[in-house]
């Protein structure tokens, strides 16, 4: 029985990755942290291990660039609200990142929807900030959590300084995100109506 064309090994790590986080959440809350870390940990390498296959495995699919993106927001998701929920991370840094991830969702929804052909897929890019960005959002949860576990109250400063960079990242970046929807919309509307594209 041949294997069905979508699932591919960096597929595969994908969607593992998804099923993990309603656990590292469960987990979290609970107060499990060696299995909140773990599971952390294992999912944080499939994200790396997922683009780094598909690339050499030459198993780039359409379904990988809708799952991949939808894992790094499930992820960021259920982390964050745990986090804000067991007083690890304040809830204003919470509420910053899930909202640029609301604008990203929805700023995709509509140009894959409604806006058709005017910014496809394939120039959703993450941006050189927004990588930086992702890593420090990384960063900060490793360290609130490596926190809850120690209780050590100097960690404390390392996840203030790290979540205040994460914050200032996650704004200059969602700004650019906005930036380049707002150029790619006004530019399709002009060829629509007849305009040149520069």
């Amino acid at each position: 029985m041949s294997r069905p064309s979508w699932l591919t090994v960096p597929n595969a790590l994908t969607i593992g990755r998804i099923i993990m986080t309603p656990f590292f959440g469960y987990f979290w809350w609970h107060h499990w942290f060696g299995l909140a870390i773990t599971t952390f940990a294992v999912a944080s390498a499939s994200d790396f291990l997922d683009g780094f296959l598909a690339r050499v495995l030459n198993q780039r699919s359409e379904l990988g660039q809708f799952l991949d993106p939808a894992a790094d927001k499930l992820l960021v998701l259920v982390t964050f609200v745990t986090a804000a929920a067991t007083g690890a991370l304040p809830v204003w840094l919470a509420a910053l990142v899930i909202g640029r991830d609301v604008i990203l969702v929805a700023g995709g929804a509509l140009f894959t929807f409604v806006f058709r052909g005017v910014m496809g897929p394939e120039r959703w890019r993450p941006t050189r900030i927004g990588k930086y960005a992702t890593f420090y959002t990384i960063l900060t949860i490793g360290l609130a959590l490596l926190h809850s576990i120690t209780e050590w109250e100097r960690l404390r400063q390392f996840v203030g300084a790290v979540g205040i960079m994460s914050a200032a990242l996650t704004t200059v970046s969602g700004i650019q995100y906005v930036v380049s929807g707002i150029k790619a919309f006004t530019g399709g509307a002009k060829i629509a109506s007849g305009g040149t594209q520069g």
